[in-house]
This record gives C-alpha cells, structure tokens and sequence, in this order.
C-alpha cells in the first residue's frame, strides 16, 4: 500500500473525533447533553412562514392604527361639540343687552373739581360741553349743594344757546327745590326767558318776584331795570 493511501486511511479515521470535538466547543451544546446529531438537524425557517409572519404582523400593526384613529375621531367629535357649545354662548352673551352699572357717587373733591371745569367751559362760551359735564354730574348722584348749581348752569348754557324753552325748564327746576341759593338767580333768568319767548306779562311777573322775594339780593336792581323799561 502507498504511503499516499495510508496518508488518506489515517485522515478518514480522524473524522468521527473532530466531530465530537466540534460538538464539545459548541456553547450548550456539551452540556445540555443534545448530540450533534439533533442540533445539525433543527429546521430552518422557510420564506413561506417568514411571509405569514410578515402578514400577521401587518394585520396586527393595522389593527393598532384603527384603534388609534377611532379614539382620534371620538376626540375630535368631543372638542367640535365643546366648541359649538362655547360659540353659542358667546352669541348669547354678545346679543344679551348690556347691563350698565349705576354711576358711582363722586367724592366731594372729584366733584368739586369736576364742577370748576364744567363752569370752566361755560364761562368760555362752551355751553354744549357745559351741559354735557353738569349733566353728568347731576347722574353721579353729586351732593345737593351742588346739585343745584349744575341745574342752574345747565339752565344758562341752554340760554347762551338761545334755546330759552329748555332753558325755562332748568330754572323752574331749581326753583322747585326745597333749599337753594340759586333761586334768586333763577327767578331772573326765568324772566329773561319769558321776555325772550314775547312773554311779557310773565316776564314782568318774574321780575317782580325777585324784588319782593329776594330784597337782599344782587339781582334786585337788574329786576327793578327791566321793570322800568317794560313800563
């Protein structure tokens, strides 16, 4: 026999311990006890389990979608209705009639000062502005002691306006008060009115009502002047 078949003899011989030495070095595979055998003949996966695979999990992934699209669609049904029901109560409230709340009543020294500016624009000659600002005070409740003083202004600013009707009317008003110290005043300015209106007997009559009336009185010579020039 040749050295070269005894070489291959030798070889062949050698092939059933490195297989057993194969088995060894593999990891558990020694001591679990499986045998070579058993562990080179574990199926491998096939491209058709490997696609059935692929499709549950699709099935899966597209059932986790429609889950999560159906509570999108449940919420976004929820905020729509929250926000109908918010736009018809803002409707609501903006087509409600405003509520206004009473004027405040000035202090003494916001009133004062408020007064000394209104007669401010009367004395020059901006009666419109005049009777804007007393009327104002008169609707913040103002105390009486100047209550009639703003009636009374009103009074000549309508009389600056040449609008003796309303003008009539604001110093009838004074003269209706309990206690005023503008009544002298307004007795004459009523008189002037009525003059200005071709009243002249009731003219009269106001003039001479400052002059029984009120002796002590400014006014009492300018009555006892327009007297003398009705004569």
């Amino acid at each position: 026999m040749s050295s070269n078949a005894l070489r291959l003899r030798a070889m062949v011989g050698l092939v059933p311990v490195l297989v057993m030495l194969v088995a060894l070095t593999v990891p558990g595979c020694g001591s679990s006890g499986e045998s070579v055998e058993e562990w080179t003949q574990t199926p491998a996966a096939t491209p058709l389990s490997m696609l059935e695979y692929r499709v549950d999990s699709l099935k899966n992934e597209n059932g986790r979608t429609r889950e999560q699209l159906e509570t999108v669609t449940a919420e976004n049904r929820k905020l729509t209705a929250q926000n109908a029901e918010l736009e018809t109560k803002l409707n609501e409230a903006l087509a409600a009639p405003k509520v206004e709340a009473p004027p405040s009543a000035p202090t003494p020294a916001n009133a004062t000062s408020a007064y000394e500016a209104a007669l401010a624009k009367f004395k020059a000659r901006d009666f419109h502005g005049a009777i804007t600002d007393m009327e104002a005070l008169l609707n913040g409740n103002v105390e009486q002691k100047l209550a009639d003083n703003c009636q009374y202004w009103i009074g000549e600013s309508y009389y600056g306006l040449k609008n003796y009707k309303d003008a009539l009317k604001q110093f009838t008003t004074v003269l209706g008060l309990p206690r005023s110290e503008k009544k002298a005043d307004a007795t004459m300015m009523s008189g002037n009115c009525q003059a200005a209106l071709g009243n002249t007997a009731a003219a009269k009559e106001e003039y001479q009502k400052v002059v029984s009336d009120f002796p002590t009185s400014p006014q009492v010579e300018k009555a006892k002047e327009r007297l003398a020039k009705m004569k």
